[in-house]
């Protein structure tokens, strides 16, 4: 079997972007890049229409590579990849998308708009990296929402704005080379120069954002392919000691209860360990367990923002006791708000109407109070809404929110009316 490389997830991204300079030059990258600038020097042919052509299908096939790249460094790998595997699905499409949307936004805007439309260009340079690096770690729909890019900049932190630089730095470092090879220089090769540089450079690119995500793969959620495998070849102490628990629940189902049960003690132990223990507790029907451990690894999940995940478990719960919530302001709130990000209406509504039956002095109760009044709304529940938004007005007519709910009631009696 072939062995690959492993890159250091601990490794600073500053050292990644000064080694990452010569991630184009290793394994089948610089094969691929000069093949793709081959390509491009068709263009020079003199057939009508064939060198736009030609210039489209080289971008298209320089930035699958690149995306290729990117999937393969957020994985762990320290090498290029041989061929662009996933050129066929849905998040390579989207990729062309955004990224040609992003180029031409960053031509046209200061041609047409003169300064506001090069602000307008440097804000969409910005959540560029993100919108890409998101295609790969949430899909297609969380690379266009914004609240996942602020999310996800939140997650990377200040490496983000360091990735930033280095991609406006490389730009312009771009548009040198446009100017001084392609325009200024010799015809022929020095369009073939540029070519080359601008090939480079976007494998580069795209190699940091992988890299980035690799760097900060705990904070997003996010399980590198390399680990992966690396725990399926040479399990760890956890991976031995489930297999050892799994091995004894055939006999004996509580005391593999009990072995998981002391681990869990311990601290922070991987997911396998959380789920195989609460299939081990509801296979003994130990109900009230179950719901004690939930409350437990959600508010770990949410400190170790996977918000998601901890979705999942508050909806175990609730397969247990429809009433189960979590039990703190800071995990129920921010819960309720992923929820309603990610358009699980009924779990958000469920969340936002517990917080403010449970905490209705809290300061945060009216804003979960309209999250709520939202979540009604978007079912279709329109007297139940109608009910709430009343109720909150009642209990806080000077808070700021108070204009906002106003409105949405206002929303909700005209639609009440012209409904047929």
């Amino acid at each position: 079997m072939q062995r690959h490389e492993l890159a250091d997830a601990s490794t600073p991204f500053a050292e990644r972007v000064r080694t990452g300079w010569r991630y184009p030059m290793r394994g089948a990258a610089p094969i691929t890049i000069g093949a793709v600038t081959l390509f491009e020097s068709l263009a020079f042919l003199p057939i009508t229409g064939f060198r736009l052509l030609v210039v489209v299908l080289g971008w298209i096939a320089i930035y699958t590579y690149a995306f290729e790249c990117l999937r393969r460094s957020a994985d762990g790998y320290a090498d290029p990849p041989e061929i662009a595997v996933h050129a066929e699905d849905k998040t390579s499409v989207a990729l062309i998308l955004i990224q040609l949307t992003g180029n031409a936004i960053g031509v046209l805007a200061p041609i047409f708009l003169g300064v506001p439309g090069l602000l307008v260009s440097l804000a969409f340079a910005f959540v560029l990296p993100v919108m890409t690096m998101s295609l790969t770690f949430d899909g297609v729909g969380a690379a266009l929402n914004p609240a996942t890019w602020v999310a996800a900049i939140g997650r990377f932190g200040g490496a983000y704005f360091v990735l930033f630089a280095v991609m406006l730095a490389s730009s312009l470092l771009q548009a040198a080379a446009q100017y001084a090879m392609k325009d200024h220089g010799p015809t022929f090769f020095g369009t073939i120069g540029y070519y080359l540089v601008a090939n480079y450079l976007t494998v580069y690119n795209f190699h940091l954002m992988g890299a980035l995500i690799h760097h900060r793969h705990e904070a997003l959620g996010y399980r590198p392919e390399s680990e992966a495998i690396a725990e399926a070849i040479e399990p760890d102490d956890d991976m031995a000691l489930l297999a050892h628990v799994n091995l004894i629940a055939r006999e004996d189902v509580p005391a593999a209860t009990d072995i998981l049960t002391e681990r869990l003690r311990e601290g922070l132990a991987p997911a396998a360990l959380h789920t195989r223990y609460r299939e081990l507790l509801r296979a003994q029907s130990r109900m009230p367990e179950l719901l004690v451990h939930g409350q437990i690894w959600i508010a770990a999940l949410v400190a170790g923002r996977e918000p998601r995940r901890a979705l999942g478990v508050v909806q175990d719960c609730l397969d247990v006791d429809p009433s189960f919530l979590p039990d703190d302001t800071l995990i129920c709130g921010p819960l309720a708000d992923t929820a309603a990000h990610g358009g699980m209406t009924r779990l958000a509504l469920h969340l936002a109407l517990g917080y403010l039956r449970t905490w209705p002095a809290d300061m945060g109760a009216p804003h979960y109070g309209l999250l709520a009044l939202r979540m009604h709304e978007r079912l279709g529940q329109v007297a139940e809404a109608a009910a709430l938004g009343r109720r909150l007005l009642a209990d806080h007519p000077e808070h700021p929110l108070a204009a906002d709910i106003e409105a949405l009631l206002a929303s909700l009696a005209v639609a009440r009316r012209v409904r047929p």
